[in-house]
């Protein structure tokens, strides 16, 4: 399956099935990648980058860094796993160093994307999860390409 044009959409009927789905994206993933993370609170992003992160070769604890705003990962490469809940505008993400991060080694992991999309790179990937019920979420994975109007460059 061609990278540059990838889109997939599942439903997932519990926690093993949506690890797989993460565990198999992850084999998708390579050093520069951004994923974007959108869907409510409660929906399953950390846990997604938690799977990826172990499948990565990554054996600690993951968690939200809703608080922290980052959280660095050292797997097989560096996991820099982003929350933007709390910021509350582009300015506020830029000051982070948001821009200068991107330009390191590793993968990328943003939840609460739509606070800085005009500072998404150009291409990335969109993981949207979304709750059906209490163990049923619908996923769906896409690479977004010609986002040309970026601030940041990776």
């Amino acid at each position: 399956m061609a990278r540059d044009s990838y889109s997939s959409e599942f439903i997932s009927t519990s926690e093993n099935e949506t690890s797989r789905i993460a565990k198999d994206f992850a084999d998708l993933l390579k050093i520069g990648d951004v994923v974007a993370l959108k869907g409510e609170l409660g929906s399953g992003k950390t846990f997604f980058v938690k799977k990826i992160a172990e499948e990565l070769g990554f054996d600690g604890y993951v968690s939200s860094p809703t608080f922290t705003i980052l959280n660095i990962y050292e797997a097989s490469t560096y996991l820099y796993h982003f929350d933007f809940y709390r910021l509350k505008n582009v300015e506020e993400i830029e000051k982070i160093g948001f821009c200068d991060l991107l330009m390191e080694e590793g993968i990328f992991f943003i939840e609460w994307p739509e606070k800085a999309e005009e500072l998404l790179p150009e291409e990335y990937f969109e993981v949207r999860i979304d709750i059906v019920n209490a163990t049923h979420r619908n996923l769906s994975i896409k690479k977004i390409a010609g986002n040309k109007d970026v601030k940041c460059q990776n």
